[in-house]
């Protein structure tokens, strides 16, 4: 009797030791941290130098433990041929774990000559927070590198192709543009010519106002202070291009008929009215005049005319 007590006792305690082993590992099992999904590229043949390759990883850690920011892969860092060019990390903090989803890119720039089996790093997150440290671990993956040519210099030489001719472009609407754009810009500037030159360059600007014009200006810049002389000299200019557009001997009481035979000059009939007063006074007075503020008023007027004779 006290053997069979003693043998249930022992089962009882084996049952119940395995028991609490189960829970320890159960609760063991449901506390570690775990892969959720690793997407790796979709083709495993054919990259060349320059091309891009990207991996997904999705990791569920549970609290408290957690992945330190310096635990993830670094941009830049090489491997055999590889660069790490980009490297994401989204966390999504929830109430028992937290996610963590890690996009990395990564680059070949090695140039084999033949096609050569290379891979993408393992990669390793390191947790933190636990009683006992843990490693999460992505495996490295293989694919074929493929040269861009096959073979040597000599190969790729006799394989170079000529440069695509580039299709020519129809300039005839900008050739159209470009000579109306010119003609634009030639009439301009012959219509500022024609209204602001003092020459005799163009057609209609040689007539007799624009030789006074002329005229008046060399008096008005000549050395030397301005008397009676020079301004009897100055009316003169003027009277001579009246007289030329009149067709005879112009005086004060043939303003009107000279204004009804060149209706360009009739806005500035009252200006000849009074440079006829002017003259006459000039002519006949017997005070000192100041001829130098005379002649510039003559230069003045004398463009003035030099205008309407050209229609301005």
């Amino acid at each position: 009797m006290i053997k069979l007590i003693s043998k249930l006792g022992i089962t009882a305690l084996l049952a119940g030791l395995l028991s609490v082993s189960l829970l320890l590992n159960a609760a063991e099992a449901t506390s570690s941290a775990n892969i959720i999904s690793l997407i790796n590229p979709a083709q495993t043949f054919g990259v060349q130098i320059g091309d891009k390759l990207s991996r997904k990883v999705v990791l569920e850690v549970p609290a408290p433990l957690k992945i330190a920011e310096i635990a993830f892969p670094k941009k830049g860092t090489k491997n055999n041929g590889v660069e790490l060019v980009d490297a994401g990390v989204v966390t999504e903090q929830q109430k028992t774990l937290t996610r963590y989803t890690v996009n990395l890119i990564y680059q070949t720039f090695s140039n084999p000559v033949k096609p050569q089996v290379m891979y993408l790093p393992a990669e390793k997150f390191s947790l933190t927070g636990g009683a006992k440290s843990e490693v999460l671990e992505i495996p490295a993956w293989s694919f074929w590198h493929s040269p861009i040519v096959a073979g040597d210099i000599t190969t790729a030489e006799k394989n170079i192709q000529p440069e695509a001719i580039p299709p020519l472009v129809d300039v005839s609407a900008h050739k159209t543009r470009l000579a109306v754009f010119a003609s634009l810009l030639a009439a301009s500037l012959l219509a500022l010519l024609y209204l602001n030159a003092d020459g005799n360059w163009l057609p209609f600007m040689g007539g007799a106002f624009a030789r006074a014009h002329r005229q008046l200006k060399r008096l008005a810049k000549s050395k030397g202070a301005k008397t009676s002389v020079e301004e009897k000299q100055a009316l003169v200019y003027i009277h001579q291009a009246f007289n030329q557009h009149f067709g005879a001997n112009m005086f004060a009481r043939d303003i009107e008929p000279f204004v009804a035979k060149r209706s360009g000059f009739k806005k500035m009939s009252a200006e000849i009215a009074r440079f006829f007063d002017q003259s006459n006074q000039a002519l006949y007075a017997i005070e000192p005049r100041n001829s130098q503020k005379t002649i510039m008023d003559l230069v003045r007027l004398s463009k003035q005319l030099r205008d309407c004779e050209r229609g301005v």
